[in-house]
């Protein structure tokens, strides 16, 4: 009975063999995981997923709105600035090809497209208005090239316009001028042609009789027909 005791006492188990087989299982990777509880994913989790891949595929489609939308912004005003530079400087050159001489440089004014390059958005051209002192027909032909320079553009800008109307104005004074010194000179010369008329002698009555007189003897001074006959 003592020996029975003494073998009942070992971790509280009857049979040592049967808690070393315990001990053995325990330390077996395959078959604790045997005795684990095999747990099914619930519709809950897989409906959570799915809801996130579904959001991400939605940013990802307003991402590429936005970048497709900003192209689209950047190439127009490309295109516009683009048009913008041949426009100026088209303008300009006919201002500066039909000014010639009275032309000045062109400048221009210039903006950074978000391409990094300069486009002419802006220009001017210098032209010489003046008059030419004491010469009112060149005045006049210089200011109707200026006029013809100022609407050269296809589209004159209102400051061309204002130089046009300020040449018009310029020359109806030019040819004011040009009328008064025609005249004055036109009048110099009448004057020349009578001051010659009071030079020439005229024939007075009393001159005319003294002349009538003068005949008159003469003739009868002359010899006869026969005696110029027999010289």
């Amino acid at each position: 009975m003592a020996g029975a005791s003494m073998g009942v006492a070992v971790n509280g188990f009857s049979d040592p063999a049967a808690v070393r087989s315990s001990i053995a299982r325990e330390d077996d990777p395959a078959a604790r995981s045997a005795a684990l509880p095999v747990t099914a994913a619930s519709p809950s989790d897989e409906s959570s997923a799915d809801s996130q891949s579904e959001r991400q595929a939605q940013v990802q489609r307003q991402l590429s709105q936005v970048e497709a939308e900003l192209l689209r912004v950047t190439q127009t005003e490309i295109r516009e600035l683009a048009s913008r530079d041949r426009e100026v400087r088209t303008h300009e050159q006919a201002h500066k090809a039909v000014g010639g001489q009275y032309a000045g440089a062109v400048s221009y004014s210039y903006e950074r497209g978000p391409d990094g390059r300069m486009y002419a958005v802006g220009g001017s051209v210098a032209i010489d208005t003046a008059a030419i002192p004491g010469d009112p027909a060149a005045t006049l032909q210089k200011l109707q090239q200026v006029q013809r320079a100022a609407l050269a553009p296809a589209q004159p800008s209102a400051q061309d316009l204002s130089v046009a109307a300020q040449a018009a104005q310029a020359m109806a004074q030019a040819r004011a001028e040009l009328a008064t010194d025609t005249l004055d000179a036109a009048t110099g010369e009448d004057d020349a042609n009578a001051e010659n008329r009071d030079r020439t002698p005229v024939n007075t009555e009393a001159d005319k009789g003294i002349a009538a007189y003068k005949q008159v003897d003469a003739a009868d001074s002359l010899p006869g027909p026969s005696l110029r006959a027999q010289a």
